[in-house]
């Protein structure tokens, strides 16, 4: 079997909802074939949804240390950080997302509430306002907005 054949194997796992062979058959191409920045996206975004959410957080840091343009990675590890209390570095792998793709609506959205969450209101205000430009008719475009409502300097 050939690491692509391993993917594609992986793929259906995942399709099936047998998630846990979904992973096996990822960490099983990655062994063959060598570490693939996507390869290691989908594999930490498995782990995430099973709960290994420190596994996860290495193989998005993987997938942005073979590809460091992987702004998909740059912010999902962003989530993962932000989700388990690690702000400033959350907040570091936002800015790097944006570093790459300044245009990516949910980097904004992500980075606006990690800035409110360390107490950067106006930070977190140009983000939410970015955020509004970029994606104006998203799910998260009436939080946003009563984001900026909530502030003091409004919509």
């Amino acid at each position: 079997t050939t690491p692509e054949e391993m993917v594609e194997a992986a793929i259906t796992y995942e399709d099936e909802g047998q998630l846990e062979a979904a992973v096996e058959m990822y960490r099983a191409a990655l062994t063959a074939g060598g570490a693939r920045p996507e390869v290691c996206f989908h594999l930490a975004e498995l782990l995430y949804m099973l709960g290994d959410i420190s596994a996860a957080r290495e193989r998005y840091f993987m997938a942005i240390e073979i590809d460091e343009e992987y702004v998909e990675a740059r912010a999902n590890l962003g989530c993962v950080l932000a989700e388990t209390g690690q702000l400033e570095l959350a907040v570091a792998a936002f800015q790097g997302a944006l570093e790459y793709h300044p245009d990516y609506p949910d980097a904004h959205y992500h980075l606006a509430r990690t800035w409110e969450d360390v107490g950067r209101p106006e930070e977190a205000e140009r983000h939410w306002r970015r955020f509004l430009t970029l994606a104006p008719n998203s799910p998260w475009a009436d939080e946003a907005l009563a984001r900026l409502e909530d502030s003091t300097l409004g919509p």
